[in-house]
């Protein structure tokens, strides 16, 4: 399913005027069929591109200084390289690389806007190749080109273009994830993991969305759908569908009938406060070698005050025995649900120990302790990795 053609900006409509070859790629304004002279002075030709920014689904005219170009060294006419030219890979999308990063500040405040940087960095490497051939030029006839990526979201990610991280981020690409809690905790994981590329995102969970979710979950309900009393899950994926099309609910909780609506999942986040629920599910998982993170809080009040620790425990393949040691067991004595004690910021806190420790799983993260169990301490303020391989 294709976003809808971005509306040009004013500088974008004089380029197609002055007759450039413009295309948009994975978040990039890319300015092909650029002239430039070679180390060994032949004439080639290469491309100029830079991250866009985009508002909604127009193009608008925001940039710094930099520009990347695509192709050998550029040099000036006598083979000498740009000293403009710095060595600077940078990927735009799949087998589109840049391999110097421009840099050329015309003062201060930089360039005042698109048309201006464009045409000044073409001319700064097009001049050069017009001294050995006058026929070249870098306005072969107005084009404009919007490829799409296959991106799972509804509009365009131009966050990872702008920080350089499309190849990173393409890891996520394939994943299936499925989020099992949406009271608190879960939530927060599903706000983070639906900035991301996966493919799909189930979200599961029987319960209503009330007043006590809406002071503990991402985002402000407003209060006429809390009295509607919507399905927590239904109402998170109407609301984050918004952003990426792959989010689904399933308004059930999971018993030993019905844990194959976790078919296909490739990673689970258990974020259900039901500690009685879980043994199945997690027998079903580890049946099917399917990792997964359980996360919980414990937080009690104290002379007036709180402490706590919080946990997230990683069940990877071959290591899953450790990990179900750690997750505490199911009480039915105890009133779990007496006096739940959860605030939104240590909610989010777990969820983000939680999806960090998935990104470093997948490799998007670099990671040098792969511990299955984390914990943090409230009162101490301190962190602690614990079951190392």
């Amino acid at each position: 399913m294709s976003s809808a053609p971005l509306v040009r900006d004013p500088d974008l409509s004089r380029l197609l005027d002055d007759g450039y070859d413009v295309m948009v790629q994975a978040g990039h304004l890319i300015v092909r069929h650029v002239p430039y002279v070679t180390e060994t002075r032949t004439v080639q030709h290469g491309f100029l591109a830079y991250p866009v920014t985009v508002s909604g689904d127009r193009v608008v005219s925001n940039t710094d200084h930099r520009i990347w170009f695509g192709g050998s060294a550029p040099c000036d006419e006598h083979g000498r390289r740009l000293p403009m030219a710095n060595p600077e890979v940078r990927t735009i999308a799949d087998g589109v690389q840049a391999d110097f990063m421009l840099s050329s500040k015309p003062g201060p405040s930089g360039y005042p806007d698109q048309y201006t940087k464009v045409t000044a960095y073409t001319r700064m490497i097009a001049d050069q190749a017009q001294a050995l051939d006058r026929t070249v030029t870098a306005t072969p006839g107005a084009a404009w080109q919007e490829v799409e990526d296959d991106s799972p979201f509804v509009y365009r990610d131009t966050a990872t273009s702008r920080a350089g991280l499309a190849t990173v981020h393409r890891r996520f690409r394939g994943h299936h994830i499925a989020i099992i809690g949406l009271g608190g905790t879960g939530g927060y994981i599903l706000d983070q993991v639906a900035k991301t590329e996966v493919e799909s995102i189930l979200l599961i969970d029987g319960d209503h969305f009330d007043n006590h979710n809406a002071f503990r979950a991402p985002g402000a309900a407003p209060l006429e759908t809390l009295r509607e009393r919507p399905n927590k899950a239904a109402y998170f994926a109407s609301l984050y569908s918004r952003m990426h099309r792959g989010v689904t609910a399933y308004e059930h909780y999971l018993d030993g009938d019905n844990l194959d609506a976790l078919s296909g999942a490739t990673f689970v986040f258990l974020a259900s406060d039901d500690a009685l629920s879980k043994p199945p599910i997690m027998d079903w998982l580890d049946a099917r070698d399917v990792p997964f993170i359980d996360v919980g809080m414990g937080v009690e009040e104290i002379d007036g005050k709180l402490t706590g620790l919080l946990r997230v425990s990683t069940s990877l393949s071959g290591r899953r025995a450790q990990t179900r040691r750690r997750i505490p067991a199911p009480a039915p004595e105890r009133d779990d649900y007496g006096r739940n004690i959860q605030t939104a910021d240590l909610n989010a806190l777990n969820a983000l120990l939680a999806v960090g420790r998935w990104k470093r799983h997948l490799g998007v993260y670099a990671d040098v302790t792969d511990e299955a169990f984390t914990t943090y301490s409230l009162i101490t303020n301190e962190i602690a990795n614990e079951d190392l391989p």
